[in-house]
């Protein structure tokens, strides 16, 4: 049975309920009767056109080994559905199995635009990054599935938690002990403490910070750049990073890079006329440097694309920004894809923001109290404990138990 186009099995809806008629597809599928499971499934959708049937048929021909024909019907539940994570995160699944793992990073990413706390999802892109040698996204997404794993007793959590726990605090302590040489002006010994720190743990901003110092003091500006860039990658809003690359690409003559730096430091000097004249001066003096070697602005957009080719979002939308930043005509080319960018690095924040929306709305305009516990409970898991979200969310949350 390869695909469903067999009309005479159909069951009398009248007979049973909907509710009956997946509890009996489901216990098929349990008992491994798999064929009449996608004849129960294949029923329902003539009534309904829910895209958790297309998963559920999926599944039922993964497990008869017919997997080209699952995909197809994942694929179709995305198609109804593009926001249905399951059948992203079982097409992704698929695809690592097939050692495709660019592939599978992108679907287990879209899979987390609605359900940014699955922790399979989480799971599965720390072990695809780890494979890569990426070890950034990796540490990201171990630390998320941390945070969003359900089960803290199960094995797989504690081996997790326990390393990510001694990485962070190696790291921890070999930055502390970085800081304390560097202080001391024993530069070469920091150096080593920052590299093993970051062998550990290399989300910490502050400890690629302190490496681009080091390599600037001793004007190795390639080195300090490859640093700085890092930093500026984990915390892109720190007006220091951006200016101590904009200088150090300036040292090293990629103009290009200097523009766009520049640009982004400028932002920031709101209230500081004479800093800003002076950025406004230097991007004016790079500017025809750039327009004499269009090869320096289509040379951001190449690397761009091969970043996101290899699932390397935060440098890609980085490059995207810079090519969009030294060829603003080309902005609304790249706009939706930058966009979609920020979305998947960064998927509770929509989430958040519609669910402390939707709960508000519930609970000031509906008076639906019970509904609304919902969205501010969500809010709560999604959101970090210090964010204003998270603490109107909990109060939120508070005066509906009062209520109720």
């Amino acid at each position: 049975m390869s695909e469903i186009d067999d009309k005479s099995h159909i069951i009398n809806t009248n007979a049973k309920t909907q509710e009956d008629l997946l509890a009996t597809a489901k216990k098929f599928y349990e008992q491994g009767k798999y064929e009449q499971a996608i004849k129960i499934y294949s029923d329902l959708l003539i009534y309904s056109m829910d895209s958790d049937l297309y998963v559920k048929i999926g599944n039922c021909f993964e497990k008869m080994d017919k997997v080209t024909t699952a995909t197809e019907y994942w694929k179709k539940a995305i198609d109804v559905d593009p926001m249905n994570s399951t059948a992203f995160i079982n097409l992704g699944n698929y695809h690592y199995k097939k050692k495709e793992v660019e592939k599978a990073i992108s679907y287990w990413m879209a899979s987390l635009l609605s359900m940014p706390e699955e922790p399979t999802s989480n799971l599965n892109l720390a072990v695809a990054y780890t494979l890569k040698g990426y070890s950034t996204e990796a540490f990201i997404y171990y630390e998320r599935y941390l945070k969003f794993a359900q089960d803290k007793t199960s094995s797989k959590y504690i081996s997790v938690k326990t390393k990510m726990d001694k990485n962070k605090k190696l790291g921890n302590d070999y930055l502390k002990l970085g800081v304390q040489y560097q202080n001391c002006g024993d530069n070469k010994s920091a150096l080593k403490c920052y590299v093993r720190a970051l062998s550990y743990c290399p989300i910490y901003s502050k400890i690629h910070l302190n490496l681009g110092s080091i390599y600037y003091a001793d004007k190795n500006y390639a080195e300090s750049v490859k640093h700085w860039t890092n930093a500026f990658y984990l915390d892109p809003n720190y007006p220091k990073i951006i200016n101590n690359l904009a200088i150090s690409y300036d040292l090293l003559q990629e103009f290009d890079y200097a523009y766009c730096y520049y640009a982004r430091y400028s932002k920031y000097l709101v209230g500081q006329p004479e800093e800003l004249e002076k950025v406004t001066t230097r991007c004016h003096k790079i500017k025809p440097i750039l327009n004499a070697n269009p090869y320096l602005v289509s040379n951001h957009l190449d690397k761009a694309n091969k970043a996101f080719s290899e699932c390397r979002y935060i440098e890609a939308l980085n490059e995207y920004r810079n090519y969009m930043i030294l060829a603003p005509e080309e902005q609304h080319n790249y706009m939706d894809l930058t966009q979609k960018i920020e979305k998947y690095l960064a998927p509770d924040k929509c989430i958040i923001e519609s669910c402390l929306q939707k709960g508000k709305q519930l609970m000031d305009q509906e008076k639906d109290i019970q509904n609304a516990k919902q969205y501010f409970a969500r809010v709560m898991v999604l959101a970090n404990k210090d964010t204003r979200e998270y603490i109107e969310a909990k109060g939120r949350l508070s005066l509906c138990m009062q209520v109720s």
